[in-house]
């Protein structure tokens, strides 16, 4: 989420950003003795280990191939952390060396699916598809390798077959959104916009009957339409309105119109579309009123619409709830600001300014905006020492901010004046 300053205001600002998706290795577990405790690896998974542990780890593992050079799963474990590292030649190396002392046809699914990953990590497309077709002829329903086919075939520009990948994908399973992970996937791969709505385009065709090939269509022409924007919300919501009408129950679906509706006000200072905005994330409401993604949009909303009060109530319910992570706990942290900077424009309840500014501060405190709203709070009270201090530590951070620049000469000049 970015928050900026304007007219001394801290604003939100919706900004697509397609979303890091983890993804692993697999690391086969049919030798004797497996090299690493599926903790150690579960560590790495969720990408909380340091790299300087990958390094001491991958040392142990390459002293123990020197006593066993026929452990398979040492050389699986080597891969996985190389991969870990981004050292993908190295994991392929390890691979290779796997299969030579894997038993044949022992899970060489994975295997295979694993040489496939790590050719697209290196980018060498014509050397993806066949470990690929090799793993699902293994195994037919192995899912990652099912993905690494997909993104070759979108990668190459097949995008009719990418669409009967995806298909099969959705049949295997039905809890995952697939339309949505490879979407990221292409919105950070693939420079042209207009390529991303024709290969989903070509999924609607492909798919017609699912919900989720609709919503993603309508989210692309939205993210993709730039200036373009207004013009083409008839396009998107056809796209959004075809996917409620094949579930009207996909709370997701009205997040994203919700999310359209609320850019364009942003977009164009239009009020009305802040309030359609607002509108479809109440209709959310009525399928799940405890949905904490829905209250998080609401407060989103409320801040864009100068509703301080509103949007605090319901952020502060999102993140007494556990949904406290940095985006939530920024976005909270500027409307406390919003508040705050509310009661310095009109100079009343300084007092109750300053303590709403702390709030801010405790959930953002590296927040240069943040700290010059303290310093022009303080500035009204007449505590110009305590005003030039945090004046002082926001512009460290923000040294080229005009309004902090200001907030600085005023007082300057009203510490030489006292």
């Amino acid at each position: 989420m970015g928050i900026i300053k304007t007219n001394k205001v801290i604003a939100a600002v919706i900004v697509f950003t397609a979303v890091c998706l983890s993804a692993y290795i697999g690391i086969p577990v049919s030798a004797d003795e497996p090299a690493q405790k599926a903790s150690s690896i579960e560590k790495f998974l969720f990408g909380e280990a340091l790299p300087e542990e990958a390094y001491i780890i991958i040392d142990k593992l390459q002293n123990e191939i020197k006593k066993n050079p026929i452990n398979n799963a040492n050389y699986a474990a080597i891969a996985f952390f190389y991969d870990y590292l981004g050292a993908y030649g190295k994991a392929l190396e390890a691979i290779t060396s796997e299969i030579k002392y894997t038993p044949e046809k022992s899970e060489w699914d994975i295997i295979y699916g694993n040489f496939a990953r790590e050719y697209l990590n290196l980018n060498r497309l014509g050397d993806v598809r066949k470990p690929a077709l090799k793993s699902l002829k293994f195994n037919s329903r192995n899912i990652a390798s099912r993905m690494i086919l997909l993104k070759y075939y979108i990668l190459k520009g097949r995008y009719r077959e990418a669409c009967l990948e995806l298909k099969i994908l959705s049949r295997l399973d039905k809890e995952t959104d697939f339309y949505y992970e490879i979407y990221a996937y292409c919105f950070d791969r693939i420079k042209n916009g207009n390529d991303i709505i024709e290969l989903f385009k070509e999924l609607v065709k492909t798919n017609p009957d699912s919900y989720l090939a609709h919503r993603i269509l309508g989210t692309a022409i939205r993210d993709f339409s730039y200036g373009d924007m207004e013009k083409n919300l008839p396009m998107m919501m056809e796209s959004f309105n075809k996917a409620l009408e094949l579930n009207p129950k996909y709370i997701p679906i009205y997040i994203s119109i919700s999310n359209t509706y609320m850019y364009l006000g942003l977009k164009t200072n239009n009020k009305s579309y802040l309030k359609e905005s607002l509108n479809q994330i109440n209709k959310a409401y009525k399928l799940d009123q405890k949905n904490l993604k829905l209250a998080y949009c609401a407060g989103y909303i409320f801040l864009a619409m100068d509703e301080y009060d509103k949007g605090i109530e319901r952020l502060e319910y999102v993140f007494n709830r556990g949904f406290n992570d940095q985006d939530t706990s920024e976005l909270l942290a500027a409307a406390y600001n919003n508040k705050a900077y509310s009661y310095y424009e009109t100079g009343k309840n300084i007092k109750e300014g300053l303590k709403i500014i702390d709030k801010a501060i405790m959930l953002d405190p590296n927040n240069g905006m943040i700290l010059s709203t303290k310093a022009e709070l303080l500035y009204k009270a007449k505590r110009f020492k305590e005003a030039y201090e945090y004046i002082q530590m926001a512009i460290k951070l923000k040294p080229d901010e005009p309004g902090i620049k200001q907030d600085l000469a005023n007082i300057e000049k009203a510490m030489k004046g006292k």
